[in-house]
């Protein structure tokens, strides 16, 4: 009996001790494990418009105050300083066109500690044209309604002005003349008035007017021989 009673104290203390190594092990796991950071805020532009230039920031923690290392990426366009807490982007540039579709561009930024534990986030920004816009905007099929000279109302063959975002063409009924071409839209400019430069094919030379425009009515005028066009929008 003495020496099941002895048999049975060891083996309380050994399992004693096997369950305090246990409890210090945890502990010293407690102590060494390292906690990812926390990115705070992440901030970044809905739009850009094409070829302008933008910050992005982000704000990280630490709970062990570790240094924070940071690594930006972007799908397109220019990153400057891609290791700091806040970074300068400049959005592609359109090289000789002005007037393009947007396009999603994609940002991402990972924070990590010296325990390299590591974390990310990512966000879309809409990089657009404002001439884009405006030319889509304007887009569509005209009926020439009135002409003018020196202020003076004048008789009119009448006529269509078809515009597109990237070409335009003009069509007058008197013995079927067609014209056709490219414009673009000279800063600054809105969807309700500004300045475009005509391109007749095989001229290099543009032709210059003003516009506005009201959503139906669409008034181009010619300083150089005071005489305005007013067409509606089909």
């Amino acid at each position: 009996m003495k020496f099941l009673l002895n048999s049975l104290q060891c083996a309380t203390v050994i399992l004693l001790v096997l369950l305090g190594t246990m409890l210090s092990s945890c502990d010293l796991y407690d102590n060494w494990r390292n906690a990812e950071p926390t990115i705070n805020s992440f901030d970044v532009p809905k739009q850009v418009e094409y070829g302008k230039t933008v910050e992005f920031t982000v704000s990280a923690y630490d709970p062990e105050d570790d240094t924070i290392i940071y690594s930006w990426h972007v799908s397109d366009g220019i990153l400057q300083g891609g290791s700091e807490p806040t970074v300068q982007w400049t959005a592609p540039v359109l090289v000789n066109d002005e007037i393009a579709p947007p396009k999603t561009v994609t940002v991402r930024v990972s924070v990590k500690d010296e325990g390299e534990e590591l974390i990310s986030k990512s966000d879309s920004i809409l990089v657009f044209s404002k001439a884009y816009e405006v030319a889509n905007a304007l887009s569509g099929e005209y009926e020439l309604i009135l002409t003018q000279v020196n202020s003076e109302t004048v008789d009119t063959q009448g006529g269509v002005l078809r515009l597109t975002t990237s070409t335009f063409t003009r069509q007058f009924e008197e013995n079927l003349q067609f014209f056709s071409g490219a414009y673009k839209l000279i800063e600054p400019f809105d969807k309700n008035k500004g300045i475009i430069n005509w391109y007749d094919d095989g001229i290099q030379t543009p032709t210059n007017s003003t516009y506005t425009w009201d959503g139906k009515l669409l008034v181009i005028y010619w300083s150089d021989i005071s005489t305005a066009h007013v067409y509606d929008k089909k």
